[in-house]
């Protein structure tokens, strides 16, 4: 019998680019848990109030607007880096905003499962390398997770469509931030890949950033004007992400937000058509790229697109027509989108939880490395250039352990210093480096003596190194980060302790609506947004009141009913005002 206290204990969580999400395997189903409003997605922002508390998810989206320079988020790629956001009037690094996502995540499950849970499944994409692997791991650590598996996010999403066949999937996954394919087979309770290649520096935030550009250029003089204000920069981004989205349905889309910058005559205005033939020119070249990467996972997997019997598309950014029609007629096949195209990545590192929780929930899993791991030996007849000796190749089944063996370079040297580097390439320097393992002191020896290195790469893709001079048996291990930002016992208190300061002002925040006075009030914060928010709704009605609609009748309403919530300082201040940003979005 499967100790229902295990399965509580332990939940799957898709940490997103743009969106989170946490799920876990409730009485023999995946359930995704969701908010107050029964939205299950979790936006992957943080941010500070008016008064300093913690924000998290949709209200952290809708700080932004006021505070744009003080909101991190698309903090996914900057994992594993040494580069600080700003949240609020504090620098945070990318692992304690993480960290923080993933405790909201957590509030959630507390919230369905009647306690919080200590264990997790995190998905990464395959393409992360090992200091992206450790700082996700070090950010659910922080969150108070012990974190048992990093999953890769194309495998995870493959275990959502099981179909009980043989089967040889190629799962492509264009998110946010990162895009990912894997070439998979299925058979008898089996999901075996067989091989990935991604990007890490491509998803759906680079569409846009480039979808913004062609609309800045639009502006004409007004540009600089835009560019130079954060917060209209910000209202412009959103609503070309808006008219993305909604172009997916439509042949095109008004963007519209009168006095975008500055006031009066002065004024800049967004008014402007956007068609769907412009997104799909400019998302072309992004989507094309991700073709050099399907390409290559099927030729290294030695699988033609003939022999593929499902192409499955998932990620939020998979979601545009284009990328569908483009990845159908490149591999002669038709590609499909799921419904749960942004879910399935969640869904899945959510069943893998339940199979660790002890629930015969999903198959059985076999991955692989998507990077070479190589250790540097000097070039033959090179005094100081270093050649790439592969230890662990690419594509080889994980967990695994192997070595390799190398030899002293001098007579009596006293230590032998071991780089570790990541990828394809035959000379050491032209790969990612990844770390080193010194062995030190070495007895007196000749040129030449062996030292064997071992690599043990884990079911997580975490990397630990170990070398021993074979002679004397002196040795050295360690585990490979090449983040100088990678938490030490000091750092990682700090960053603990950080979070946990941050965390109190949301739950003292939280504890206050609960036990406060009896008729509870809109703090400072939320009347700030409030009336940000009312300004820009007002001048948006009256510029298109000729153009009357029901998204124009919807937003009239939800203004004076956040109007009049406002004069009394009502507790749902909040909720109206995120009731009212959605209603202007729905404008464009």
């Amino acid at each position: 019998m499967v100790d229902r206290g295990l399965l509580m204990d332990i939940v799957g969580i898709d940490l997103g680019t743009t969106n989170s999400l946490v799920g876990a395997v409730v009485d023999g189903k995946v359930t995704l848990f969701a908010d107050a409003k029964q939205d299950e997605l979790l936006p992957s922002v943080v941010g500070l109030g008016a008064n300093g508390e913690l924000l998290v998810g949709r209200s952290a989206k809708n700080r932004r607007v006021l505070d744009p320079l003080g909101t991190a988020s698309s903090v996914k790629r900057k994992m594993g880096g040494a580069e600080r956001v700003r949240v609020g009037d504090k620098e945070l690094s990318a692992v304690e905003v993480s960290a923080l996502i993933l405790g909201a995540l957590l509030d959630r499950a507390e919230t369905a499962l009647g306690k919080r849970p200590a264990r997790a499944v995190i998905t990464v994409p395959a393409y992360f390398d090992d200091a992206q692997r450790q700082a996700t791991r070090d950010a659910g650590e922080l969150a108070g997770l012990v974190v048992e598996r990093l999953i890769n996010e194309p495998t995870a999403a493959a275990l959502t469509y099981h179909t009980g066949e043989e089967q040889t999937v190629l799962v492509y996954d264009l998110g946010g931030g990162t895009f990912d394919v894997s070439v998979l087979e299925r058979d008898e309770g089996l999901l075996e890949v067989l091989q990935s290649r991604g990007d890490t520096r491509l998803g759906g935030d680079d569409i846009d950033r480039a979808l913004t550009e062609l609309v800045l250029d639009r502006l004409g003089d007004g540009r600089r004007r835009v560019e130079a204000d954060p917060r209209a920069m910000t209202r412009l981004v959103e609503a070309v992400e808006r008219a993305k989205i909604a172009l997916s349905d439509r042949a095109e889309v008004r963007l519209f937000d009168p006095f975008l910058a500055g006031d009066g005559a002065e004024g800049v205005h967004l008014d402007m058509t956007l068609a769907a033939s412009d997104v799909e020119r400019v998302a072309k070249p992004f989507v094309e790229r991700t073709l050099t990467c399907i390409d290559a996972a099927l030729h290294a997997a030695g699988i033609r697109p003939a022999d593929l019997d499902r192409v499955l598309l998932v990620g939020g950014a998979s979601k545009m027509p284009l990328v569908t029609a483009m990845i159908s007629a490149h591999l002669g096949r038709p590609a499909q989108l799921d419904s749960n195209a942004d879910r399935a990545v969640a869904l899945g590192a959510s069943l893998l939880a339940g199979r660790i929780g002890g629930a015969d929930v999903a198959e059985v899993l076999v991955d692989i490395t998507p990077h070479t791991l190589v250790v540097g030996v000097l070039s033959e007849g090179a005094a100081d250039d270093l050649d790439a000796l592969a230890v662990i190749p690419r594509g080889t089944v994980v967990p695994v352990e192997r070595s390799q063996t190398v030899m002293t370079q001098h007579t009596n040297q006293p230590a032998a210093m071991l780089p570790i580097a990541q990828g394809e390439e035959e000379a050491f320097d032209d790969n990612t480096y990844l770390g080193e393992v010194v062995v030190e002191p070495l007895p007196p020896s000749p040129a030449g003596s062996p030292v064997e290195v071992t690599f043990r790469l884990d079911l997580s893709g975490i990397l630990y190194v170990s070398a021993t001079h074979v002679a004397s048996g002196t040795s050295a291990e360690t585990t490979i980060s090449n983040s100088p930002y990678r938490l030490t016992s000091q750092t990682r208190a700090a960053a603990k302790q950080a979070v946990a300061d941050l965390r109190a002002t949301r739950q003292d925040e939280a504890s206050a609506d609960q036990v406060g006075s009896l008729q509870p009030m809109a703090t400072d914060g939320d009347l700030s947004l409030a009336e940000a928010m009312l300004k820009r709704s007002r001048r948006a009605l009256e510029t298109r009141a000729a153009e009357p609609s029901a998204e124009l009748a919807r937003a009239a309403e939800t203004t004076a009913t956040l109007a009049s919530a406002v004069k009394t300082r009502a507790p749902e201040v909040a909720e109206l005002t995120d009731a009212l940003a959605d209603a202007l979005l729905d404008l464009v």
